[in-house]
């Protein structure tokens, strides 16, 4: 049985099977980062594009840019998922660790490659190369990711006694 809608800006019913899918937003993002890093991986960080990536999922351009407007966004989209699965690990590294062993454990987990880390600095550092260029949103991230950075660190060397915490924690931040 089919069922018909009708809208209020049209003046002919519309079948339920010609009504657009309804997708969950986070979930095409995380789709979309997965598909860039793949790709990155794969065919290096130039490679990445929004045809690209829309080919590795199997859609359109549209299936892409619908939710990531331009290259630079995308690989901004791909570096908010990788903070995520980082501050996951990062909590497992400082699991049970207290007081001054925090920091050698922070340091050394954020030392340690595992995964796509290598990727994805490289999709970092091209995100950085683009400048004020990338626009806005990305500045957003790069800002946001710089500063999480440093506030980690920062709290971390405070809990250590280190003297002149927040110097400490900016010079860790240039170096790490």
């Amino acid at each position: 049985m089919t069922t018909w809608h009708l809208f209020a800006t049209r003046s002919t019913p519309r079948k339920v099977e010609d009504m657009p899918i309804e997708v969950d937003e986070a979930q095409r993002l995380d789709e979309i980062a997965a598909a860039t890093i793949e790709v990155a991986r794969e065919r290096g960080v130039r490679a990445v594009t929004i045809r690209a990536v829309a080919q590795r999922l199997g859609g359109s351009t549209a299936m892409v840019t619908n939710y990531v407007p331009s290259r630079s966004a995308l690989m901004a989209n791909a570096l908010r998922r990788a903070e995520k699965e980082w501050g996951r690990e990062e909590e497992a590294a400082l699991e049970g660790v207290e007081g001054a062993d925090r920091l050698p454990a922070l340091v050394r987990w954020m030392c340690t490659t595992t995964s796509d880390d290598e990727v994805m600095r490289r999709l970092l550092f091209e995100i950085i190369s683009e400048g004020a260029t990338a626009g806005e949103e990305v500045e957003q991230v790069r800002d946001a990711t710089a500063r999480a950075h440093r506030d980690a660190l920062g709290a971390v060397v405070a809990e250590a006694g280190i003297p002149a915490p927040a110097l400490a924690a900016d010079v860790l931040h240039l170096l790490l």
